[in-house]
């Protein structure tokens, strides 16, 4: 029986790899089958690097399995694990092998297995003849309190036990919502999302409002975790000017940074001091009263001057040098050499040598993705046309636009782009803990052999998504480093690859 599938209906993809692996990747339905066609247009909602969006037969979807609370897995539980590999988010089948510590699991894949949290499992079900299998939990009507009777010799008393009902998450699909992270130089920010679906109890898709990919095109999607997630604050009609030392909200690069104020300027600007110790000149309408989000409730920031000390450093204007009419402040440089702008250069991950890079109209090259979970991936491309502050146009060999009309075009970096390493089909077996480019998913990726097998096949593993994978001898070539306008072959690394 085939599945009709509506526009904008969430489904699932199930893709085979080249291990006979299953794995069901989230989607969106962009244009259902039609009667003279069985190919269905999706959207995955957690895009990969070769496609957004593509066709796909209409039996290799399903309808999205519902959420369901499962309060615990047992061993020898069939389960989907929601993980990330070296291509997207997808949920993999496993078989629960051992319970661990903190809510972990140990499951089992085929040929490895894995430690995931509680909140990226679920029940694995089959989608047969247009049911699910085994069938979802039907719900169960409301049983009543049992009745308690507390005899005496002169009263009767019946309690009736109660349950508390489970709060529910604040978050749902449409919500609008901030999110924030913990990530090096991101502390204190708090950027404008939409959450696009629930992944798990805890983990959310979400689209922001301000922040695009990398090449423009589209909103960035991102799985983040439910503490990292919080309501947008209500505003706050601010009474006359904001006041020195109070903490506010500032808007930059696209998002809301907490401050603190540290000079009122003729009422209308306020000089803000940050946690890393910048500050910024700013017009009142670019600031909001800081708010913090605490059991459920908004609260307005009242902290004692110890603890903005604390939080942002020394904020009184003498101790910045903040002096004079006309002050134009500017972002301190950085002595973190890992903070500073990237020369032109082309760095691997062995690697730290530099070496300026030209490159010529049709030359051929490959092009590196910075973008994460594709860091190590290279891609065959030519260059089209050379570009001002150096940047190229290039056009990928492997890879398609959307609609797979064409090949994809993209600017690039002069740092992510490297000339073609030299051929090395004649090269013996490889060695365990040696150094090798994978062909995956369109692309080169960066791994080390972790183990051996028979029939001229190896085991990969990959250091960005810390997975293993099993490739043939003619999917691998050996790892050449770009040094200094020279190939060089990638000595052995005697350590164990994980």
């Amino acid at each position: 029986m085939m599945s009709i599938f509506n526009k904008g209906e969430g489904v699932e993809v199930i893709k085979q790899n080249e291990n006979d692996e299953y794995s069901y990747f989230p989607a969106t339905v962009l244009r259902p089958p039609s009667k003279n066609n069985n190919m269905v247009f999706v959207e995955y909602q957690a895009p990969t690097k070769s496609r957004n969006r593509e066709y796909v037969n209409v039996a290799s979807v399903r309808p999205k399995l519902p959420y369901e609370l499962n309060p615990w897995f047992k061993v020898g539980d069939s389960v989907d694990a929601f993980r990330p590999n070296v291509t997207a988010f997808s949920w993999c089948p496993a078989t629960v092998s051992d319970i661990l510590e903190n809510s972990t699991y140990r499951v089992d894949f085929r040929g490895h297995s894995a430690a995931v949290d509680h909140c990226s499992l679920r029940l694995h079900r089959d989608w047969v003849n247009g049911n699910w299998v085994p069938p979802l939990p039907q719900p169960q009507p409301q049983e009543q309190p049992p009745e308690t009777v507390t005899r005496s010799e002169k009263i009767r008393i019946k309690i009736k036990c109660s349950r508390s009902p489970q709060k529910e998450s604040e978050f749902f699909k449409g919500k609008i919502v901030e999110v924030s992270s913990d990530d090096e130089g991101y502390k204190g920010a708090w950027f404008v999302a939409t959450i696009v679906d629930i992944i798990a109890k805890d983990k959310f898709l979400v689209e922001y409002r301000d922040l695009a990919t990398e090449d423009g095109t589209q909103l960035l999607n991102e799985v983040i975790h439910e503490r990292f997630i919080r309501p947008c604050p209500p505003e706050v009609p601010l009474a006359g000017s904001f006041k020195q030392f109070q903490e506010v909200d500032a808007w930059y690069n696209d998002g809301w940074w907490e401050g603190v104020v540290c000079e009122v300027r003729n009422g209308r600007e306020c000089l803000v001091s940050f946690m890393n110790n910048d500050v910024m000149e700013f017009e009142n309408s670019k600031l909001r009263p800081h708010q913090d989000w605490l059991d459920g409730k908004w609260v307005m920031s009242s902290k004692e001057s110890s603890e903005l000390v604390k939080k942002f450093g020394d904020v009184r204007p003498e101790a910045n040098n903040l002096t004079g009419n006309k002050l134009i402040v500017k972002l301190k440089k950085s002595s973190d050499p890992a903070k500073r702008p990237r020369d032109v250069m082309e760095r691997t991950p062995i690697t730290r040598s530099k070496h300026m890079l030209q490159f010529c109209r049709g030359a051929k090259v490959e092009v590196r993705s910075d973008e994460e979970g594709y860091q190590g991936s290279w891609y065959t491309a030519i260059i089209v046309d050379p570009l001002q502050s150096s940047k190229y146009l290039v056009e990928y060999s492997t890879l398609k636009t959307d609609d797979l009309t064409e090949q994809l075009k993209e600017v690039a970096e002069a740092f992510n782009i490297r000339p073609c390493p030299p051929d090395t089909s004649g090269a013996d077996c490889f060695l365990l803990h040696e150094w090798v480019d994978a062909w995956y998913n369109d692309g080169w990726w960066v791994g080390q052999v972790s183990r051996v097998l028979g029939g001229f096949k190896y085991m990969v593993y990959f250091w960005t998504s810390k997975e293993e994978l099993e490739f043939e001898y003619s999917l691998l070539r050996p790892h050449q480093d770009w040094i200094d306008g020279k190939w060089v072959l990638a000595s052995l690394d005697p350590r164990p690859v994980r």
